[in-house]
C-alpha cells in the first residue's frame, strides 16, 4: 500500500508542478482560474461520481452500502466538529473535514480490495459530495440556499449515481463512453488547478501561514486518524459479524485518512476566499500523508482484527 499512495502522491505532483509552472509562465489571472475551477466542479466532478456508480448490481452489496454511509456521516460530523472546535479558519474547517477520497481513496481502495472495495467506496463519497456542498457552501458563504443544493450538479450526479448502480444494466456505451472520458480528466486538471492557485501564493505571509498549516496538518492527519481508529473500532465490534465488515470498516478509514480534499481549491476560489493557501493544504497533506496513512493502517490493523 505505501508503494500505491507514493506512486499516486508522485504522479499528482508532477502535474500540479506542471500547473504551476504554466501560471508563472503565461501568468494566468483571476477570471481564467474560476473558469477553471467552475469546469472541473461543476462538470468534470459530476461526471466522475456518476461515472463511479456506472456498475453491475450486487443485491448482496446494497445493506453494507447503507452501512458505509451511516459511517461515513458518523466520521464526517465528527471530523466537522473537531474543526469547529480547533479553529475559526474557514478554510481550515473544510481541510480537516473533508479528504481526497475520490482522487487518491479510489486507487487505493481499487488496489488493496479491488473493484469490490470500490462499491463500498462510492458510499463515503456520495456523502462527501452532498456535505461539501451543504456544510461546505455554508462556510464559505455563510448561508445555505436549498435550491442551489438540490440543483447543484454535484448533488444531482450522487442521485442519479445511485440509480445507475440500482439498475439492473450499465449505461450503454455511447453515453458511458465519453462519461468514462471526461472522468477520466478529473484528477489532471484538479492538479493543474492546484498547481494554478499555489502559484498565486505570496511567501510574504509565510510567517502567519505555516504555523497555521503545521496545526491543520496535524489535525487532518493524526487526530483525525487517532479519532476516526476509535470509532471504527467500536462500529467492527457491532458488524463484525457479517461478510465483508472488516473490508467496510478499512475503506471508510482509508477514505478519512487521505490528504486535503482538492475539491477545496476550487471552493475557495469561486468564492474569492484564499484559494492560494487551500493549494498549500493540499500540497503538504498529499506529502505528509505518504508517511501518516500507510502507518495508521498499519496500526488499525493490529486493533481492529
Amino acid at each position: 500500500m505505501y508503494i500505491l499512495v507514493a506512486k499516486q502522491l508522485l504522479t499528482m505532483a508532477i502535474i500540479g508542478f506542471g500547473g504551476f509552472i504554466f501560471a508563472k509562465i503565461f501568468k494566468v489571472t483571476e477570471p481564467e482560474r474560476k473558469f477553471l475551477s467552475k469546469l472541473l466542479m461543476y462538470f468534470i466532478n459530476p461526471c466522475m461520481v456518476l461515472n463511479s456508480f456506472n456498475r453491475d448490481f450486487q443485491s448482496e452489496k446494497l445493506a453494507l452500502l447503507g452501512i458505509v454511509v451511516i459511517l461515513s456521516l458518523i466520521i464526517h460530523f465528527v471530523m466537522i466538529v473537531l474543526g469547529v472546535f480547533t479553529t475559526r479558519q474557514k478554510i481550515d474547517r473544510l481541510a480537516i473535514a473533508f479528504t481526497n477520497c475520490g482522487f487518491i481513496g479510489i486507487p487505493l481502495i481499487r488496489g488493496v480490495f479491488g473493484d469490490e472495495g470500490v462499491i463500498f467506496l462510492m458510499g463515503y463519497l456520495a456523502v462527501f459530495n452532498i456535505l461539501v456542498w451543504t456544510y461546505g457552501y455554508y462556510q464559505l458563504c455563510g448561508k445555505i440556499n436549498i435550491l442551489k443544493v438540490i440543483t447543484n450538479p454535484n448533488i444531482i450526479a450522487v442521485f442519479l449515481g445511485i440509480i445507475v448502480f440500482c439498475m439492473p444494466f450499465n449505461l450503454p456505451e455511447v453515453i458511458s463512453k465519453p462519461l468514462s472520458m471526461i472522468a477520466d480528466t478529473n484528477t489532471a486538471i484538479c492538479m493543474v488547478l492546484v498547481g494554478v492557485l499555489l502559484a498565486d501564493f505570496h511567501p510574504s505571509a509565510s510567517k502567519e501561514v505555516f504555523p497555521r498549516l503545521a496545526k491543520m496538518s496535524l489535525l487532518r492527519l493524526v487526530a483525525c486518524a487517532v479519532v476516526n481508529i476509535a470509532i471504527l473500532f467500536l462500529a467492527y465490534k457491532i458488524i463484525g459479524s457479517l461478510t465483508d465488515s472488516r473490508m467496510v470498516i478499512f475503506v471508510v478509514l482509508i477514505c478519512s485518512m487521505c490528504p486535503v480534499a482538492t475539491s477545496i481549491p476550487s471552493l475557495a476560489c469561486l468564492f474569492n476566499q484564499d484559494a492560494a493557501y487551500a493549494s498549500l493544504t493540499v500540497s503538504l497533506t498529499s506529502i505528509l500523508c505518504i508517511i501518516t496513512l500507510p502507518s495508521f493502517v498499519a496500526l488499525a490493523e493490529l486493533i481492529i482484527k
